[in-house]
């Protein structure tokens, strides 16, 4: 099924050349996105032209000219990403394409107010037709506050609902993809990364333990693997259970950074944020799956019969606390 896309980014002042330089073409190599085609750079165009001289300089002048009050980690622009899935998009003729964009510039304008969008420029020099869209988060009565336009993330989950509301208006097989408030998706617990970093600090002792199975009818070393495995065995049975639980939520961040990489990528130069956000969820999730594998290795390793007798004497005593 097609999702309708938004997408937002605040950027601060360090932020904002890059941004201008990625979405204006004003680079001679895109080495951090080689999925531009910049034989088809030509057939890119805007349906809000850029500013006369630099977005930076253009912020500068509409602050000033409204007399906000101006910190140094404010938010001087806001980039919105606008798109819907691939396989939408690329079937769409390229009028109705113009017209989606067209759609959702006219929802930005009325929220956000049409006098302070810097650009929309639409990049078809790309897999997938997407629209970058920056606005200057300047309110009604003249302050700077990204916060007041964009709201906390109940408000973020209402202008979703209100973008698919508008574009499936026309493109009804449109769906409204789901936020993790709707959802109640929760993010992988910090204390499931610790436990995964013990468990592997465990592992290689228990395999020295083991490395010879008949350690175990071997006197102390036998009792010194039976201590090692007891101590152990509790908080990777806990550890494999929470990676169950977890699933959907691995499953769902896996899907999006699989859908990210063909579109929601456009936002960046590579140092931008939610994309090493993502970069870095997907690798320590990789880093617990592993954990959890290897642990199931050393398991299955673990005589049968050992293995019960140290389950049933472990639930022992848990019931004796």
């Amino acid at each position: 099924m097609p999702y309708a896309i938004l997408r937002f980014q605040k950027r601060k002042a360090g932020g904002v050349a890059a941004c201008e330089r990625h979405n204006e073409r004003k680079k001679e190599a895109y080495k951090s996105n080689p999925d531009i085609d910049v034989g088809r750079s030509k057939d890119n165009y805007h349906l809000v032209k850029p500013p006369r001289y630099t977005y930076k300089k253009e912020i500068n002048r509409m602050v000033a000219e409204a007399g906000c009050k101006v910190r140094k980690d404010s938010v001087m622009m806001v980039e919105t990403l606008i798109t819907a899935s691939p396989e939408f998009m690329n079937q769409l003729p390229p009028k109705e394409q113009k017209a989606y964009f067209q759609t959702a510039l006219d929802f930005i304008s009325e929220r956000v107010g049409k006098k302070n969008i810097l650009s929309a420029v639409v990049h078809m020099d790309e897999r997938t037709p997407h629209m970058h869209l920056c606005f200057v988060p300047l309110t009604p009565d003249n302050k700077l506050s990204a916060k007041s336009i964009l709201g906390n993330q109940k408000s973020l989950s209402e202008w979703q609902t209100a973008y698919h509301e508008r574009m499936s208006a026309r493109w009804n097989q449109l769906e409204r993809g789901q936020s993790s408030m709707e959802t109640k998706r929760k993010h992988i617990p910090t204390w499931l990364y610790k436990l995964g970093g013990r468990l592997d600090k465990q592992y290689a002792e228990i395999v020295s333990a083991l490395s010879d199975i008949n350690a175990f009818n071997a006197g102390k070393k036998r009792d010194k693997a039976l201590e090692l495995i007891a101590a152990w065995l509790p908080d990777v049975e806990k550890f494999s259970k929470e990676i169950g639980k977890q699933q959907a939520y691995i499953d769902s961040l896996n899907e999006r950074i699989g859908q990210e990489s063909d579109y929601a990528g456009r936002m960046r130069d590579e140092k931008y944020e939610q994309e090493l956000k993502v970069q870095k969820a997907n690798q320590r999730i990789f880093e617990l799956q592993k954990t959890n594998e290897q642990m199931g290795r050393l398991l299955s390793k673990i005589p049968p019969e050992v293995l019960e007798e140290l389950q049933k004497s472990n639930r022992n005593r848990a019931k004796e606390r």
